[in-house]
């Protein structure tokens, strides 16, 4: 039996506000933007970037958002170096899921290039089996339903920090696990099972997924 394990990556693989709060605040200083507080940069953390560049920039047009997020891109690829680290206990489900047998896959709102880069930097990448990153005009249900059609598994679980990732499970028809321990845990509060720290990931997927 096919069982497939789907990992958000923002808030439940990485811990993305070690850099992610300062490459986005140097881009938007950039750019004139001083006035957002860390908590207002990191409650998009996982949003398209399509959706969170509005949030900053409201009241910039579509070359305004372009700029921001090539600037914001070139500073996470200087700060990820030095800063860039998986969840305390992420690692280490994660092998005991790959030891289990399980399939693992990310499935973010971010593209391929970010995805990888990530994944090489916090540890992880020798661990998953399939990437699955956003694509232009969907959502992440959107691409989750992509991942699960091309990876045909008989059994799945969606594992997520954000709305975003419960969202696409309940979508899909998949159960959910939420990580409070990740960047809006009122968010995920209802998901079938919660885990307050990612060593606890892999009871987790065993108790719904067998």
């Amino acid at each position: 039996m096919k069982k497939l394990v789907v990992f958000d990556l923002d808030g439940t693989l990485n811990q993305t506000r070690l850099y992610g709060v300062q490459a986005i605040r140097h881009a938007l200083a950039d750019l004139g933007v001083t006035h957002l507080t860390d908590e207002e940069i990191c409650a998009q953390i996982g949003a398209r970037p399509a959706d969170y560049v509005k949030i900053y920039l409201p009241n910039g047009d579509e070359a305004l958002h372009r700029k921001f997020l090539e600037l914001e891109s070139k500073y996470e690829n200087e700060l990820l170096p030095t800063c860039g680290k998986a969840f305390d206990g992420a690692r280490g489900s994660m092998e005991r899921l790959k030891k289990a047998g399980y399939l693992t896959a990310v499935c973010s709102n971010a593209s391929e290039r970010y995805i990888r880069l990530v994944t090489q930097t916090i540890g992880v990448l020798d661990l998953v089996d399939e990437i699955q990153p956003l694509l232009p005009g969907l959502i992440k249900a959107d691409t989750l339903r992509l991942l699960l059609e091309r990876t045909s598994p008989d059994r799945a679980v969606m594992i997520g920090d954000r709305v975003y990732d419960k969202e696409a499970a309940r979508e899909n028809s998949l159960p959910f696990i939420g990580c409070a321990y990740g960047y809006n845990a009122p968010e995920i509060s209802d998901a079938d099972r919660v885990a307050n720290h990612a060593s606890e990931l892999f009871e987790l997927v065993q108790e719904l997924i067998g």
